[in-house]
């Protein structure tokens, strides 16, 4: 038997979720919380799980915020965020923090247990969407010479890259946040680009090709 949990704010899709899984043999909703401090709260003490779907918009501590407890937690167990956000930067930050997935809940509720099936199987269960968004990651990209960055925006770029917050990076600049937002805005403008991961894996790129010059 597949012990399954939830943590999801919107309670009359987790009750459907939840319904499909209890006509499926093999699997048992063992728990579901509407917060993320609900969860670790009421969570039964010795409780193991094998699968646990996360929404990341939650009341209190986000589902990402709380991906490193919840890994630490339950080392062994596929996370997957379900979510509505159809964002490259929340699904690389998923990732990283110890997700396994990321699925969109603009699917069939009838494809949920198949979706299981495949984790089962060590299959992958990222939505196409969000798949795309890696693929174009890992493509080789080029910079024309119409959308050089200036020394500033680009070191803004690489303080993102490496972690920093719009508060951080305006502290390191000596600029207000309202000021590097703005200049992030004039970046994208300049890269065609709609995003900070788009950003700064074209930066990078960059940066890569001139050092083998």
């Amino acid at each position: 038997m597949l012990n399954v949990a939830f943590i999801e704010a919107d309670m009359a899709f987790l009750q459907k979720l939840q319904e499909t899984i209890q006509l499926q043999p093999g699997l048992r909703c063992l728990f579901a919380a509407n917060s993320v401090e609900s969860f670790f709260e009421n969570f039964p003490t010795r409780g193991t799980l094998d699968i646990l779907f996360s929404d990341i918009q939650l009341p209190g501590k986000s589902g990402i915020e709380a991906l490193p407890a919840l890994r630490k937690r339950f080392p062994k167990a596929e996370i997957i965020m379900l979510t509505q956000q159809e964002d490259p930067v929340l699904l690389f930050q998923a990732l990283s923090g110890g997700a396994t997935g990321y699925l969109l809940k603009d699917f069939p509720l009838l494809k949920f247990t198949t979706y299981i099936q495949s984790l089962i199987q060590g299959q992958a269960l990222i939505s196409p969407k969000m798949a795309r968004h890696l693929i174009n990651y890992f493509r080789p990209v080029q910079v024309s010479e119409n959308s050089k960055l200036t020394s500033k925006e680009t070191q803004m770029l690489l303080l993102f890259g490496d972690g920093k917050s719009y508060k951080e990076t305006a502290e390191i600049l000596d600029m207000t946040v309202d000021g590097v937002k703005y200049y992030v805005k004039r970046i994208y403008s300049k890269l065609g680009v709609s995003n900070k991961i788009d950003a700064i894996r074209l930066v990078q790129s960059s940066q890569s090709a001139a050092s083998f010059a």
